[in-house]
Parts: C-alpha cells; structure tokens; sequence
C-alpha cells in the first residue's frame, strides 16, 4: 500500500498531515461515570466549537450510521438510516479514496483501532482535511462493529473563544 504521507496537497508537502495509523494493543479504558456526564453531553462539549460526529458500521451487514455533524461535515444531507457508503467515500481525493476500505478492513482483521487524516472534496471546490477514528467493539450478545469520531482536522488554535 502507498503511503498517504507519499501524496502532496495543496503549496506544501502533508507529510506530516496525512496519515494512516494502527493501534494493535487498546489503551485502558476511561470511564466518564465518575464525573457524571453522559454520551450526548460529551458528543455536544466536543462539538462546541467544531463539527465533531460519531459514526458506527455494523461488520456483518456493512450499514453505516452518521451523527449529524458527520453529515455536515461530507457535506451531504442528513438521511434516516443506513448512509451510502460509496457516495461518502467518492467523496474523498481520488488518491485517498482506496485507503478508507483498506483501513476499515485492516482494523476489522486485526480486531484494533485505527486514525487517518485524508483530503475530503468540498463541496464548491477543493479539499479540507478530515480526521476519523475507530475501533473495532464486539460486545456480547451483539454483532461485531466498528465504532468511532470524524472531524475536520484542525491545526492547532492557540485563540481562545467562548460561546453563551
């Protein structure tokens, strides 16, 4: 497989933009039950300032299901039920577009988690960088997935801002 970190964007190289990332072993497990806040609370803190969405893939029926941020962010309308996978990925830089699939698969197979950063098409012109991660979950009595983020990736903001 070519590195992502091989293809350039834009005025500069993205060596160090573009990436593809495995993680074999999970990290210990953190636990929000402490600090009482729930899923919908945290996906709304994380989603304050920027689109910042979840999305799921059940293994063994290939459905995808988007948060709405995950929608705003592909630029795609929001539907009730399963996304179209192959609209989402056309989407993508024609030379990232084989790297979803292959990542997904690798982390399925390898029962891991994973992140990429990859060039996603806007939708007048050009290309904005997007980050995703995921792992693999098989919880019992349930069927095997994968879950995970999606954002668009931002460098680092050294600005402070508040909203009301």
């Amino acid at each position: 497989m070519q590195s992502v970190a091989d293809v350039e964007f834009g005025m500069e190289s993205i060596n160090d933009i573009l990436n593809l990332d495995f993680r074999e072993r999970a990290r210990n497990p953190q636990m929000i039950d402490d600090i009482d806040v729930s899923g919908a609370e945290l996906l709304n803190i994380l989603s304050a300032f920027d689109n910042y969405g979840m999305w799921r893939l059940d293994i063994e029926t290939s459905q995808v299901s988007w948060s709405e941020d995950v929608f705003r962010i592909h630029e795609l309308p929001q539907v009730d039920g399963p996304v179209d996978l192959e609209a989402a990925i056309s989407r993508y830089h024609p030379e990232d577009q084989q790297y979803l699939p292959q990542v997904i698969e690798e982390a399925i197979t390898r029962k891991s988690a994973f992140r990429f950063v990859l060039r996603l098409k806007r939708a007048y012109s050009g290309y904005k960088l997007v980050k995703s991660t995921g792992k693999f979950r098989h919880r019992p009595g349930c069927a095997p997935e994968m879950i995970g983020t999606f954002s668009e990736f931002q460098p680092a903001n050294r600005a402070i801002a508040s909203i009301g």
